[in-house]
């Protein structure tokens, strides 16, 4: 299953080919503008709701990919709250592996932006996660966003529509990774 805001809006179509292509399945991509990672902020549902929601419905996969926080980061950056810490987005992401479990595969995106949003202190807050949930491998989408500056449109972190695509390519490829890693017990660490 895969978790998104609206840095993964676009292309939708194209992200659920990639991935029908590799065989992998059944899967569901859950995305939506404005996504929070646990908090309900406005009219959408919060990746925690998103998870549980999936389960009524009686879809449980055995591996998530999760591409959230930015919603969070901005809004929390943009008031100058103090959650915008490594151990106030720790326990902001917690709640979410919890739900998800520790017996099922997490891969999770880390964040990049061109302008300065507090993606450090996020992803280190991952980083630290990823030492108390074995089950949990932060997925290096900032080291490649890094190298290519032009995806990105004008606010840092949405992209333009050759940027979209490939990080639909790139996300699309960590959900089959997920997927057979967790199909085979292994850990998505090198």
């Amino acid at each position: 299953m895969f978790i998104g805001d609206s840095t993964s809006s676009r292309l939708w179509r194209t992200m659920r080919k990639d991935i029908a292509a590799a065989d992998i399945g059944p899967f569901r991509l859950d995305l939506q503008p404005g996504r929070s990672i646990s908090r309900r902020v406005g009219w959408g549902t919060n990746a925690i709701t998103s998870v549980r929601n999936a389960r009524l419905q009686g879809f449980d996969p055995p591996a998530y990919v999760l591409a959230v926080g930015f919603p969070d980061i901005h809004r929390w950056a943009a008031n100058r709250t103090p959650i915008v810490t490594v151990d106030g987005l720790v326990a902001l992401i917690e709640p979410l592996l919890r739900e998800i479990g520790a017996d099922r595969t997490v891969a999770f995106l880390n964040l990049y932006s061109r302008k300065k949003m507090p993606t450090a202190a996020f992803n280190g807050a991952l980083a630290r996660l990823a030492v108390t949930w074995p089950n949990l491998s932060v997925v290096d989408w900032a080291a490649l966003a890094r190298q290519h500056r032009g995806w990105h449109i004008s606010d840092g972190y949405h992209f333009t529509y050759f940027g979209a695509r490939q990080r639909q390519k790139f996300i699309a490829q960590t959900m089959i990774d997920a997927s057979k890693r967790s199909a085979y017990g292994r850990s998505l660490h090198p």
